[in-house]
């Protein structure tokens, strides 16, 4: 069974890989610091004390791929129900020259997540990259591919606190050698908790990378589906 998600009316509704449909892409905000910082103080400058107040650096993967992750459980409550988290990040100019951002600086961070006013619907919000906060919530309308009548919400939702992306780190550094044979250089650009699809009845965590063929120099893609608790690789497309 498949679901469309309509997150809200700033954004076209595309089927993602593991059938939900969002507002997630490799979007690029404005620099500025995040909830994401996970309780960090804000930098401030003369003009914070008329008042308005100067923005720090935005966060970025060196603070952790879980980054996106401990910022909307701040937001939320780490006992929120999640359907999908997108998280991207800058490859850096020198391996995709679109980006402007510094590499690892953090573009976007997303979530769907269970409406506590109606446990049958979802919300989505979306982190300000420039000023820390995240948007009012929107309406996400759900579509069903298939016996719309057998769809069960609760089916594609996980409790934030089950996630432990913080954990990619062991399987980030574990593929050092093996992608440094085939990249020249490369850049971890994404963080994703996937929903359940035809494919897999389970929730993913999702690393995306983007890296320059050692062989010819030509862009690549790749990612890697990764259990819930961060440690095991379950579907490696991280090599062409």
């Amino acid at each position: 069974m498949t679901l469309k998600l309509q997150p809200s009316l700033l954004c076209i509704s595309a089927i993602l890989t593991l059938g939900l449909a969002g507002c997630g892409g490799n979007d690029t905000a404005a620099d500025g610091t995040s909830e994401a910082a996970a309780g960090a103080t804000p930098a401030t400058s003369a003009a914070a004390t008329q008042g308005a107040s100067t923005p720090s650096a935005a966060p970025t993967l060196a603070q952790g791929p879980d980054v996106c992750f401990r910022a909307i459980a701040k937001h939320l409550g780490a006992d929120t129900k999640v359907a999908e988290i997108t998280s991207f990040f800058s490859a850096g100019s020198k391996i995709d020259s679109n980006d402007s951002k510094p590499e690892g600086e953090m573009t976007t961070c997303t979530v769907e997540y269970q409406n506590p006013d109606d446990p049958r619907k979802l919300l989505s919000t979306r982190l300000d990259i420039a000023t820390g906060t995240f948007a009012p919530p929107s309406p996400v309308e759900i579509t069903v591919m298939g016996n719309a009548a057998d769809f069960r919400l609760e089916d594609h939702l996980i409790p934030l606190s089950q996630l432990n992306p913080a954990a990619l780190t062991g399987v980030m550094d574990a593929q050092k050698a093996d992608l440094g044979a085939i990249y020249s250089s490369y850049a971890w650009t994404g963080v994703r908790l996937s929903s359940p699809d035809s494919f897999n009845n389970k929730h993913t965590l999702r690393l995306d990378l983007t890296g320059r063929l050692a062989a010819n120099d030509i862009k690549e893609n790749g990612y890697a589906s990764v259990t819930t608790d961060g440690k095991t690789i379950t579907t490696n497309h991280l090599k062409p």
